[in-house]
């Protein structure tokens, strides 16, 4: 059995047709465009007057102590959160001392990350305020005595003429 695969070609035909089609009322989908959004608009603000009111129901239900439990953890989150902060700030405050940085400059979180940091920006820092010896344009050359040299004489001369 012998498998050819001849490549079939059909003919396409071009429906140009010199009749008049019907102008599209574009105000009219447009206008049933809008009414079925504000259709949806309106099923979704149903769902969530009815979640919320799902969800307030279940609030009810909850025991007394479910309700205290909940709080409690809500509370015990936050501090957790505020000791973080605080041991975050404890760090950069030591690390700014030891270093010499301004404490604000740092934003890691964890001390290691927090001392690297503040050891970059210190070696950066004495890079910058490390002396420099003053740029001398043409080292081994010498003032000129030549009257001529003098810059004033010659912007005098070039206004005035030379006298």
């Amino acid at each position: 059995m012998t498998d050819t695969t001849e490549p079939t070609t059909e003919p396409t035909q071009t429906n140009q047709t010199t009749e008049p089609t019907e102008p599209v009322n574009w105000e009219a989908k447009y206008r049933d465009a809008i009414a079925h959004s504000r259709e949806w608009e309106k099923r979704a603000k149903d769902n969530k007057a009815a979640a919320d009111e799902l969800a307030a129901l279940k609030e009810a239900q909850l025991s007394e102590t479910e309700k205290l439990t909940r709080r409690a953890e809500k509370a015990e989150k936050a501090l957790a959160d505020i000791k973080a902060r605080e041991q975050t700030t404890a760090w950069r405050t030591t690390a700014a001392a030891k270093y010499n940085v301004p404490a604000d400059m740092l934003t890691a979180t964890s001390e290691d990350d927090i001392d690297a940091q503040a050891k970059a920006l210190a070696d950066w820092k004495a890079e910058l305020t490390k002396p420099t010896a003053p740029q001398v344009a043409k080292p081994d050359g010498t003032p000129s005595n030549d009257p001529d040299d003098d810059v004033m004489r010659q912007i005098k001369n070039a206004l005035f003429g030379k006298k």
